[in-house]
């Protein structure tokens, strides 16, 4: 079939009129697809955490933004970037035909697309809808959309939109995060020649910025404030003073930042341990979309003043440790270099013979001459001993940094859970983010006795006045495979429970233990920890703390005897809301609802609470406590100690607060130091930390007697019945377990057993 020229003719003419028309109407339903299926305005916004009284404890972003309402701006603020961006935007419905057609003409002329012609409208309709590609289809869509934008909003509105959303460079969205990273101030309190800065940096934010380029900047916002006085906003005379008293000023504050620096390295978190333990819950409850994009507010248990606190206590501590520390642990560093020589020769036979040789060589790096031997090495193409060196400078900072003193403080509300305060180490940084206070496993040595004595108590095998003899083992049961010693070396003679708590007896502890059972032990100390038995090294040795806890453990178990006999169960999140208030998680609220298990009478945590007291104000801690830190208030915890003084800890309460110190270095190969116990290296720091917090607190007493706990007079040697001339005191007992004997009153013969 032959087509006809004419025909031919007019099917191209059809063609040429249709395809732009069916064109057009597929890209303006692309366009209203995407308007009607985008959440119009959702900018990514911060996750914030609060404390207690409301206070910012940090924000978790990928884009750090908060928000402001034009209607606070100043005048000069909008129209500095009116001026700069989009001339007639009060004037134009979403797009300028007059700057489109310009910059097609530099489009077409370069061969490549340079000008965009965008107004605001535009630019916020690409950052909201599209990818920001250059091609064709797309500048329709964002032209539809645009008109479409200036049909819904005013301009202010559009406006806000735009300053709240775009990229000022250095990690900053949004004109409010930009000012205060840039200025040290809020957007409504931006000057006139600030704003013209901020203004310049709207092209590319990362290439105009002060910090790289102040000369720059500097042309560029002295453009935008000669608009500003074309335009009316600023008089000429106020513009020129401002621009020569401004930019000397800026320029002196700019020499004291480096040009690498971003919104993230200013980041001011005040509690890094806790800010990260939130995070990573918020991340595994939420996901990170939500956690980082989704304007979160979360509401914690934390109270900054404590937490302030917290922080400067424990890192004057750990200062003054790593002193001692590093002095007694020299003769490990000492000998370091020849057993890592040993070590390498073992592995590689070559050097076997050569043991003298690695020996002096690792001395030789340790002495700092690393950049010499690397250079030697290179010039004498040693390249087979640049893995050796590079070995053993990462092993040898390891292992220094190993050796430091470390330490955890927690504290929390006994009767509620909530976590008040947290610190995980001596620094939150890269290279230190293990959070010891949750994560760090340590043996509590005696501080565990708690535990010890609360299941005898409780369970009315022992009472406060049970007697026992402080003899060492190996007299009395010389067969025994090991025999623990007091920390002092001494032994007492008879002596009553009450008093082997506060003076940290060991054999008395072992007694305990024994008497009271391990089965029982562990099943007490399981329920009030919350931890199952597997944790549990059951046998005698955990009478002296063998089995290994983390100090938000310990302060959760002690804070079950300062409420009377509930488990505590720790939490920091009060409540979390989205953006615009709606709850999504309320934690405190279901735990108000939620039965609290008891895990022991309130008689037994009175008399355990009694008896600590007694460690407090008579005991181990005292010095410490009552002396040294000058806490005045009532206060009731025990040390802890490990062999070789490898950990030290108090943990203990007062009638409105749990917490506990934990001192010591990550490898447990490293020693605090000879004499540094739970009493000299922790309980000074929780008594200062005790006295600091106390006003911060809502006052309140320990707990009166229950009526199940009767009082009744002791002799303080037998801790029997007392009989004329016996010293005596009041002792509590849970009711059915006050002794019945009277004592024969020879305590001299007792005493000297």
């Amino acid at each position: 079939m032959k087509i006809r020229p004419r025909t031919a003719i007019a099917a191209v003419l059809v063609l040429a009129v249709m395809y732009p028309f069916f064109y057009f109407i597929a890209v303006y339903f692309q366009a209203h697809e995407l308007i009607r299926n985008t959440s119009i305005y959702q900018p990514n916004l911060p996750t914030r955490l609060y404390d207690i009284n409301g206070l910012l404890i940090s924000e978790l972003y990928d884009e750090h933004r908060t928000m402001v309402r034009i209607d606070n701006l100043p005048v000069h603020v909008r129209e500095a970037f009116v001026i700069k961006e989009d001339q007639s935007f009060y004037r134009h419905f979403g797009f300028d035909i007059v700057s489109i057609v310009r910059a097609l003409i530099i489009d077409l002329v370069s061969g490549e697309f340079r000008q965009g012609g965008s107004t605001i409208t535009q630019q916020l309709v690409k950052r909201l809808f599209t990818r920001g590609e250059k091609t064709f289809q797309r500048k329709i869509v964002e032209l539809l959309i645009a008109r479409e934008f200036e049909k819904r909003y005013t301009k202010l509105q559009i406006l806000e939109m735009y300053l709240n959303l775009i990229y000022f460079g250095h990690g900053a969205y949004g004109i409010n995060s930009a000012a205060r990273f840039y200025f040290n101030c809020d957007a409504v309190d931006l000057s006139v020649m600030q704003a013209c800065v901020l203004a310049a940096l709207t092209t590319a934010p990362n290439l105009h910025s002060p910090l790289r380029n102040p000369e720059e900047t500097s042309e560029r916002s002295r453009q935008i404030l000669y608009g500003l006085v074309t335009s009316g906003a600023v008089g000429r005379e106020e513009a020129e003073r401002q621009y020569t008293r401004f930019w000397p000023e800026y320029l002196d504050t700019l020499r004291t930042r480096y040009p690498t620096q971003s919104v993230r390295s200013r980041k001011n978190d005040l509690a890094p341990h806790f800010t990260e333990y939130i995070r990573k819950f918020l991340v595994k409850k939420f996901g990170p979309e939500s956690v980082y994009r989704g304007g979160l507010k979360v509401y914690t248990t934390l109270d900054l003043r404590c937490q302030e606190v917290a922080q400067e206590v424990l890192s004057h501590g750990i200062e003054k440790q790593n002193k001692i520390a590093a002095a007694y642990n020299r003769l490990i560093y000492k000998h370091f270099d020849r057993n890592y020589a040993r070590k390498y020769a073992a592995q590689n036979r070559d050097f076997k013979k050569n043991l003298g040789f690695l020996t002096g060589m690792y001395g030789a790096l340790k002495a700092d001459v690393v950049d010499d031997l690397d250079m030697f090495c290179s010039l004498f193409d040693l390249r087979d001993m640049s893995g050796p060196v590079q070995d053993f400078i990462d092993e040898y900072e390891w292992f220094r940094a190993s050796g430091k003193a470390e330490g955890a403080l927690v504290a929390l509300d006994p009767f509620t859970g909530g976590i008040v305060a947290m610190v995980g180490g001596s620094a939150f940084h890269q290279g230190n983010q293990f959070n010891r206070a949750l994560q760090a496993r340590r043996q509590p040595g005696s501080a565990f006795k708690i535990f010890i004595y609360g299941a005898g108590i409780s369970s009315g095998i022992i009472t406060a006045a049970t007697a026992f003899f402080d003899i060492a083992t190996e007299d009395m049961e010389p067969e025994r495979d090991w025999h623990p010693r007091n920390y002092d070396k001494k032994t007492r003679g008879l002596i009553l429970a009450r008093k082997a708590l506060a003076l940290s007896i060991n054999t008395i502890a072992v007694r305990v233990y024994e008497k009271v059972g391990g089965d029982r032990i562990w099943r007490f100390a399981s329920k009030v920890l919350n931890i199952p038995k597997s944790r549990f090294q059951v046998d005698p040795t955990l009478a002296l703390g063998t089995s290994e806890l983390t100090p938000l453990e310990l302060t959760a178990g002690v804070g079950a005897f300062a409420n009377g006999g509930y488990r505590v169960e720790p939490y920091a999140i009060r409540r979390v809301e989205d953006r615009k208030g709606a709850v999504l998680y309320d934690p405190e609220n279901e735990r108000q609802g939620k039965e609290r298990t008891r895990v022991m009478s309130e008689s037994a945590a009175f008399i355990m609470t009694d008896l600590l007291k007694e460690a407090v104000n008579a005991g181990t801690a005292y010095y410490a406590i009552r002396r040294v830190a000058g806490l005045q208030v009532p206060a009731a915890g025990k040390t802890g100690t490990n062999t070789a003084f490898r950990d030290a800890w108090f943990t203990g309460f007062t009638p409105h607060l749990a917490a506990t110190v934990w001192v010591g270095c990550d490898v447990p190969r490293f020693s605090l130091g000879y004499g540094q116990s739970g009493a000299a290296a922790a309980a000074p720091l929780w008594g200062e930390f005790m006295r600091r917090i106390a006003p911060f607190r809502k006052w309140r007493n320990f707990p009166s007697k229950p009526g199940d706990v009767v009082v009744r007079p002791v002799c303080t040697i037998t801790g029997n019945r007392p009989a004329g001339g016996c010293p005596h005191r009041n002792e509590y007992f849970l009711n059915g377990t006050e002794p019945r004997e009277t004592c024969h009153g020879n305590h001299y013969e007792d005493d000297t057993i």
